[in-house]
């Protein structure tokens, strides 16, 4: 007999690499977390990065992150370079080399610390444990900000609205705070206990809506293996908001419509309609009453929507209200954080007030949220307040664009007797403006993402400017 060949034991392979840290981002009007996976990663605009942040202010290829037991960051030989906060530093010793604030230099390696704060052009970033977010959470305000005539006058209205049934429409451009009124209505119906549902439309294409809002029945199509209630289901005894309603395609609106009056939902694969419980709130940075008559939005949902309409002015047209939200966004901020609410200096007051605040009361509260995170020492000093400026080219940002920040030849009407669906419309516009999107968009009365959505859904080639 051969000798018994001993087992070998499969080789034990290291267990994979965790994260242990990650960057919160704030940029533009918005926030974000990032993981920071161990080994090395760039930072910077282009898209061959591993961290793309793509604002005008950042480099190409801003900084090198090293992940291990720690973090080190190197700036790249960026254009408007990297100033380093230390956990307790202000923006105030930002000219010196040394201390806790540090102008970096290009080439030269930093060790981070949790709590470290990277200031790159007009980006912040916010080194925290990964899992234990040290940002200010997002929780909901105990009550909003009422000093303008109009927004009084606005929150009553809804108010009094939300004891009833009536259909609610809010209008308003982008960030006035449409979904925060749609919630108040919400909590001051009978539905407050209910869940509170919000869509955005620009999202909805038809084949979404049928299977996510309207739910489908077990072999419906390849993959159902089971029955699904849709989103509409879901929110039985509670409130629908509906925002940016007026980007909904036409066959999104036939159907919106009949749910709408029926007060029913037909499953994907079903024959017979379920009854929903729900109420509707909607919102649109859009003049609906405009594109009723140039018929890009049906006249029966608009009627069916628009049971009361309160307009909200933009944050500009109020400005006397500037003050008091950014005071209203830091307490709320610095309680949920744990620590002593800082106080807006002067000159950061007038900092506020003499801004246009394009992205209105949402740009305000991501701006003080960056601000708490940079005054360390108790006050809000005016280079806390990082601004942003206007775009440098035509191509409007998706979450600026509103019906009112440009004018625009519209799209003239088709010759008599020939067809004019919405594929032919966008085909007709994109040759309009040689390929611009942005324009096209405008001759549509569409947001840029929108009509770059219809371009996808029709199948339609990506163009190029001419």
């Amino acid at each position: 007999m051969g000798r018994e060949q001993p087992s070998l034991a499969p080789p034990t392979l290291p267990p994979p690499a965790r994260a242990r840290f990650e960057l919160l981002v704030y940029v533009r009007q918005n926030s974000t977390t990032v993981t920071l996976m161990p080994g090395q990663s760039t930072l910077g605009r282009s898209t061959d990065n591993a961290i793309r942040i793509d604002d005008p202010s950042v480099s190409r290829h801003h900084l090198l992150l090293t992940v291990d037991d720690a973090v080190h960051v190197e700036d790249l030989g960026s254009a408007n370079g990297t100033l380093l906060l230390r956990s307790g530093a202000s923006l105030a010793d930002e000219d010196q080399t040394g201390g806790s604030s540090v102008a970096m230099t290009a080439g030269h390696r930093i060790r981070l610390s949790v709590g470290d704060v990277l200031r790159i052009g007009q980006v912040v970033l916010v080194l925290q444990p990964k899992g234990r977010s040290s940002a200010v959470p997002r929780g909901k305000e105990p009550g909003p900000v009422l000093v303008h005539p109009e927004m009084k006058r606005a929150h009553e209205l809804l108010r009094r609205a939300a004891g009833t049934d009536i259909s609610v429409l809010l209008l308003g451009e982008t960030g006035v705070g449409k979904e925060v009124l749609a919630e108040a209505v919400h909590r001051y119906s009978g539905r407050a206990s209910g869940p509170f549902l919000k869509l955005n439309c620009a999202a909805l294409t038809d084949t979404l809506l049928e299977s996510e809002l309207f739910g489908h029945e077990r072999g419906a199509f390849t993959g159902a293996h089971a029955a699904k209630p849709g989103l509409l289901e879901s929110t039985e005894g509670g409130t629908v908001f509906l925002d940016e309603i007026g980007e909904l395609s036409p066959g999104t609106q036939a159907k919106l419509l009949r749910v709408l009056e029926e007060r029913a939902v037909i499953r994907v694969g079903a024959t017979r309609p379920r009854k929903i419980d729900v109420r509707f709130v909607t919102a649109t940075n859009r003049d609906l009453a405009q594109r009723v008559q140039s018929g890009q939005f049906r006249s029966d949902l608009y009627y069916r929507i628009s049971g009361l309409v309160v307009r909200i002015p933009p944050l500009r047209q109020r400005r006397v209200e500037i003050e008091p939200l950014a005071a209203f966004f830091l307490k709320g901020f610095a309680i949920r954080a744990g620590q002593p609410e800082p106080r807006l200096t002067p000159a950061a007051i007038g900092r506020l007030l003499a801004h246009d605040w394009p992205g209105n009361v949402r740009e305000l509260r991501n701006v003080m949220e960056r601000a708490i995170l940079l005054a360390t020492q108790g006050m809000v000093e005016a280079d806390h307040v990082l601004l942003e400026s206007s775009p440098p080219s035509d191509e409007l940002l998706d979450a600026e664009f509103d019906a009112e920040t440009a004018v625009i030849e519209p799209l003239p009407p088709p010759p008599p007797g020939t067809e004019d669906d919405e594929k032919a419309r966008i085909v007709r516009a994109l040759e309009a403006c040689g390929g611009n999107q942005t324009r096209a968009a405008q001759m549509l009365a569409i947001s840029r993402r929108t009509l770059i959505n219809r371009i996808e859904e029709f199948n339609l080639p990506r163009p190029k400017k001419r």
